[in-house]
């Protein structure tokens, strides 16, 4: 800012001793037009050269103080160009807490032709298991002692809390709430299946 007030003030004398001359110079073409003569003339020259004098580097002053200075522009195309602050951006909401897989065991029960009963109990500590009408002899076989029911008839898959069924093609038939399933079909989920058919045995299905 200091360059630039002496800049000023130098422009101020420069145009004030112009101002001056210019004075000098009308108060004389008056004096010269008017054939003032001793004191008169002389008082006319001094009140011409006084109020000239005055008036012109006021008139600078005022005029250098409302121009725009190289600074100023640069400072205003810096406060234009600068980038608003980005508005905060809200906070991530949390993921949803995963479903958590029921983890009872399936029971199955139901009639057989004999009049007996039949309960079965599927906890999943094996991957699949073997539905079969004769006595279970092995710990992934689950009997259904009825002669309709094939030798083996049908295998359950358990995983993740859910549970499947997969005819194996027997002649008793494997049901699903009233639907046949034949083994094209592959295996089906029956979770939310409420009974299965093997032969003429009708199981319901139930957690334990």
């Amino acid at each position: 800012m200091g360059v630039e007030i002496l800049s000023l003030l130098g422009l101020s004398s420069v145009f004030g001793l112009i101002g001056l001359v210019l004075a000098g110079w009308m108060a004389w073409r008056i004096v010269e037009k008017t054939g003032l003569p001793g004191w008169a003339g002389l008082s006319a020259i001094l009140l011409t050269l006084t109020g000239v004098g005055t008036i012109v580097p006021l008139i600078l002053l005022w005029v250098f103080a409302f121009m725009r200075w190289p600074r100023d522009e640069m400072a205003g195309v810096a406060l234009g160009t600068s980038s608003p602050a980005r508005p905060a951006s809200p906070s991530a909401l949390p993921p949803p807490p995963a479903a958590v897989a029921d983890r009872r065991a399936w029971r199955l029960s139901g009639s057989l032709s004999s009049g007996g009963t039949v309960t079965l109990t599927v906890d999943g500590s094996v991957p699949a298991y073997l539905l079969t009408g004769a006595a279970a002899a092995q710990a992934n076989e689950l009997s259904v002692p009825d002669p309709s029911v094939g030798q083996p008839h049908a295998r359950l898959l358990s995983a993740a809390g859910r549970l499947g069924l997969e005819d194996l093609g027997t002649a008793g038939s494997t049901f699903i709430d009233g639907a046949r399933l034949l083994p094209e079909h592959g295996p089906r989920d029956i979770s939310a299946a409420r009974a299965i058919r093997l032969g003429s045995v009708e199981l319901a299905l139930s957690r334990a």
